[in-house]
């Protein structure tokens, strides 16, 4: 029979946890099989530890039968029955549950697991209320076996395409996010708007020179459009932690299971130091059609997988309000 733990609080809508205390709680509580809750999260779901490891416990409200799946990071279990020692007191009611648990005690990046983990957690119980658990765990699972690609532009790209997000909102009140790595890793392009859609090629240096996919652009590119995000590492910027948080925060945009679900990706693929630690500033974001920019109009069918630098110094700039619709 399993204990749940009564040690809760309130958790907000987007409210981002305390990985280190949470952790903390986790390596606290003892390693003798039992369930002790670390967060009563929205829709009747919550975060328990475990042995040392952390779970996200869901009512089997969807009937899933029961099934034990095990990847190298995951354990999935459905339809397993969880009785509480004190009823009376407890913060769930007995009965079947789904579950999945992360393993950190293998891990060699704890906190970075942990923290993606806990992130999409919190998002699935606000924004799927609980709901499509199997999908849930699909995305997880993904999630997890991405490779470790930490690299600086990595870290450049992703900041590049959240300052465009934000920069948009705050000027014209439209929400990019909802249309950012729509398809997640094989979008073709970053973000596919209804009206338009945005390759984003962010630099931290003074060029505006990048590399293009030719097919990737410039076909079928009536509605294309190629942002130019120039950055700058500067102390007086922000890190992309910060950006993240305060895009998180808002409450008006960046509303959605899809966006969390993007944000850990790219998160996994740069180095956790350089997340908290590297700060910039947005210097400028320039938008060119892509019929504009097109250098080489007709590409013989032999060639394929065309890729080249392209300088976007001599060509003009479009105004986002030309782009976007009008209000």
């Amino acid at each position: 029979m399993l204990s749940i733990c009564q040690r809760t609080r309130s958790t907000l809508l987007k409210t981002t946890m305390d990985i280190e205390q949470l952790l903390s709680k986790i390596r606290s509580v003892p390693k003798d099989n039992t369930l002790y809750l670390l967060e009563k999260l929205p829709c009747e779901t919550g975060l328990f530890a475990s042995n040392g490891n952390v779970l996200y416990m869901v009512r089997n409200d969807e009937h899933c039968a029961s099934m034990n799946v095990k990847t190298d990071f995951l354990s999935l279990d459905t339809n397993i029955f969880v009785s509480a020692f004190n009823q009376s007191v407890s913060s769930f009611e007995n009965g079947y549950y789904n579950s999945v648990e992360l393993e950190l005690s293998e891990s060699s990046d704890i906190e970075a697991n942990l923290s993606a983990f806990v992130n999409l957690c919190l998002a699935h119980s606000t924004y799927m209320r609980g709901k499509e658990f199997m999908s849930f765990f699909d995305s997880l699972v993904s999630l997890f076996q991405l490779p470790r690609e930490q690299q600086y532009k990595n870290l450049v790209g992703l900041m590049g395409e959240l300052l465009l997000i934000e920069y948009v909102f705050q000027n014209f009140k439209e929400d990019l996010s909802l249309y950012w790595h729509n398809e997640g890793s094989t979008s073709r392009l970053d973000f596919t708007c209804p009206y338009a859609n945005f390759e984003v090629k962010t630099t931290a240096s003074d060029t505006l020179s990048f590399t293009i996919k030719h097919n990737q652009l410039f076909v079928n590119s009536e509605d294309n459009y190629l942002v130019a995000v120039s950055i700058e590492e500067n102390n007086s910027g922000c890190t992309l932690e910060e950006l993240i948080t305060r895009l998180l925060q808002d409450p008006e945009i960046c509303n959605s299971m899809n966006f969390s679900i993007n944000i850990e990706k790219e998160k996994r693929r740069i180095s956790p130091s350089e997340i908290n630690s590297r700060r910039f500033v947005l210097k400028k974001i320039n938008v060119f059609r892509a019929t504009d920019i097109n250098p080489i109009v007709n590409v013989p069918d032999c060639i394929e997988d065309l890729s080249y630098k392209l300088n976007l110094l001599p060509f003009s700039t479009t105004p986002f309000l030309e782009i976007l619709p009008k209000r």
